[in-house]
């Protein structure tokens, strides 16, 4: 678990993880965290993790995101050449 407090914003951010998810005493001693901050109108927000590998989806999302944008860059180019010889 892991609990971050932005007073600035007024924004409570706690990560569970799995363990952390399923511990219903845990549960329990949060109530008191988010009676606090609520209190002092502060946004509490719980983020749970997932069940997939974060390593692999980042480098998959990584992958995705630099070919698109080779094919957007590529698109643009052809439009731009062919914008230059209906031109001519």
């Amino acid at each position: 678990m892991k609990i971050e407090v932005f007073d600035g914003k007024k924004l409570v951010c706690v990560w569970l993880s799995h363990k952390d998810q399923n511990d219903p005493a845990l549960q329990e001693r949060l109530k008191p965290l988010y009676q606090e901050y609520k209190q002092k109108k502060y946004l509490v927000s719980v983020f749970f993790s997932g069940h997939e590998d974060i390593e692999e989806l980042t480098r998959d999302l990584l992958q995705y995101n630099r070919k698109k944008i080779e094919e957007d860059s590529i698109a643009a180019e052809r439009k731009k050449k062919k914008s230059y010889e209906m031109a001519l």
